[in-house]
């Protein structure tokens, strides 16, 4: 199989191009930025250019796909909300999503499958009530930003493509993402509970963010929104004493929620306070096993990963790549190309410099 990822440059994006050669399968990466320092890159994968600001792709990585796992986007809990970075935070998910999208359905061929990447967020604060795949988006910034997503890529089913919306809570990972920014604070006990503390955190391992996927390719039935976060969601007061307690440290400070609003504007109240209390259902309804289903289980594999990691180093791992960066990946080459209407979209091979034809 042949499967197109974006954001492979991410947490998740390195992990399922790692998980997806090892088994065998032909990786695209569509990437922004050459990534020349890599230790073994896997030989069944290769990078190809890309810059939807500029409509930039190249054409040849759109050939031959089977699938496509989409998870480009600028990082939604990175600084204050300004107006600018909203801004950039739709263009590197709507505009860009329909950028992608545009240049698959005027490529020769289309994908069977195209998965996308979305949040949780898209329901809002929600206090202690459970979330599943039916709740409507909230009416604010992020569930207005999480539709339009979602949107964008729900066009390819129009060419009979199964979408699926991989809607992820907070993915752990002891080298990236929330909880390695969380770490050190911890690791000298100066971990402190936001705000009151009682506000949902939906959390799900890497690992199983990886073994969803997998799962996903081989239930071709299953398309449309899926929450992917463990069953287990825990309040915050409860995940900073949990973390405290697998690194061995107290956590007695409190960081009141003016204050966190004061230091991260909307931004701390939307992702920071907010309460969302997210169930897989649909996932536990079609017999998915998560490996680790409790919050204990995931945070002990990632303090042990990383230890681990710290004396040997093993590549292969989802965290030994993440922290590898040494070796000439290969040069990439950018090709500027026009995208057609859907109705003018060749069927067979297009002219040089034109997309032919999948998160």
């Amino acid at each position: 199989m042949r499967v197109l990822i974006t954001g492979a440059n991410g947490m998740v994006g390195q992990a399922l191009e790692r998980s997806l050669t090892a088994e065998g399968h032909q990786v695209n990466c569509l990437v922004r930025r050459p990534r020349l320092q890599r230790v073994a890159p896997p030989p069944q994968s290769q990078d190809y250019a890309w810059d939807p600001d500029k409509g930039i792709i190249d054409p040849d990585a759109l050939k031959g796909l089977d699938g496509v796992i989409h998870l480009a986007g600028a990082n939604i809990a990175q600084g204050r909300w300004t107006s600018r970075r909203k801004q950039q935070l739709r263009s590197s998910r709507v505009e860009a999503t329909t950028f992608l999208v545009k240049a698959l359905r005027n490529a020769s061929n289309l994908p069977d499958f195209f998965f996308t990447a979305s949040a949780i967020g898209i329901y809002g604060d929600q206090s202690d009530r459970e979330i599943v795949e039916t709740h409507p988006a909230a009416d604010d910034f992020l569930g207005s930003l999480g539709q339009d997503w979602e949107k964008a890529s729900a066009v390819m089913e129009q060419d009979g493509v199964r979408v699926v919306a991989l809607r992820l809570g907070m993915v752990l990972s002891s080298h990236g993402g929330a909880l390695a920014t969380m770490l050190p604070a911890f690791r000298w006990g100066l971990g402190a509970i936001l705000g009151s503390g009682s506000q949902y955190v939906s959390w799900v391992s890497l690992e199983d963010v990886v073994g969803c996927v997998h799962f996903l390719l081989e239930q071709p039935r299953l398309r449309g929104p899926i929450n992917v976060t463990a069953p287990d969601p825990v309040t915050f007061k409860t995940f900073a004493h949990t973390l405290g307690g697998v690194l061995h440290r107290p956590v007695w400070m409190r960081i009141p929620s003016m204050g966190v609003r004061l230091l991260f504007g909307e931004m701390g109240q939307a992702v920071l306070l907010s309460s969302c209390r997210v169930l897989p259902q649909r996932l536990l309804d079609h017999g998915f096993v998560f490996r680790h289903d409790s919050l204990p289980s995931a945070l002990n594999a990632c303090i042990n990963k990383r230890n681990q990691g710290h004396s040997k180093r093993r590549p292969g791992s989802p965290d030994a790549f993440a922290m590898n960066n040494d070796l000439n990946r290969q040069k990439v080459k950018i090709v500027r190309i026009s995208v057609r209407s859907p109705d003018q979209r060749p069927r067979s091979s297009s002219s040089p410099g034109t997309a032919s034809w999948t998160s």
